[in-house]
């Protein structure tokens, strides 16, 4: 039996290197072969960040269009999914940041919006008369969290909102993890001298 010629293997025979030279050489097909060998992977690595699915797979599109964009003067310095999962984490990094300023803007201008991170029972499963302290208790929360300064709103919002660990919110705010866990210590004093009155009130 003869060895294949390199022109005749199937696409996925090649490694990276291969691929990306090929991409480089005008085979703009090799491409495809790196999108179906690390979709799902750099799909993974963007939930870590983003737990909406279809922001999830729209930023995982939008690493592998940059990707796309970007190979023609790739390097071989490093690896390819090395260089991809910078991309792919600076494109969720500024997804975030753009969502906190977001946030922290409608906190402070939303007098009618819900708290989504007050773990509050489903109201359709509760008495009547516990449903009124749940309302009353999202209200008194909302204010709270808009009277944070404006960090410590931000770093509360993606910590008990969005679920981020400490490590993906000191990338997203550009701190340090020591001074993002200062925040958010400084955040709960606050909320609960903010809400003090009200949970004195609640247990006379």
């Amino acid at each position: 039996m003869q060895p294949q010629s390199p022109e005749s293997l199937p696409p996925e025979c090649y490694n990276d290197t291969e691929l990306i030279e090929r991409f480089q050489q005008g085979d703009t097909a090799a491409f495809d072969t790196l999108f179906t060998r690390y979709q799902k992977r750099t799909y993974r690595l963007v939930q870590r960040f983003i737990s909406n699915r279809e922001d999830a797979l729209d930023l995982t599109q939008d690493a592998f269009i940059r990707a796309y964009q970007g190979l023609g003067d790739f390097k071989s310095q490093c690896q390819f999914y090395s260089w991809l999962y910078r991309i792919t984490v600076n494109l969720c990094i500024d997804f975030l940041r753009k969502k906190a300023r977001s946030e922290v803007l409608l906190y402070d201008s939303d007098e009618s919006g819900e708290l989504p991170m007050a773990n509050i029972a489903d109201p359709r499963a509760e008495s009547p008369a516990k449903a009124v302290e749940n309302k009353e208790l999202r209200t008194h929360i909302r204010k709270a969290v808009r009277r944070l300064p404006p960090k410590q709103r931000q770093i509360f919002i993606l910590r008990h909102w969005d679920g981020l660990s400490l490590k993906d919110i000191a990338a997203v705010v550009g701190r340090s993890d020591g001074t993002v866990k200062a925040h958010l210590l400084h955040a709960h004093r606050n909320l609960r001298k903010h809400l003090r009155p009200y949970l004195q009130e609640s247990d006379s």
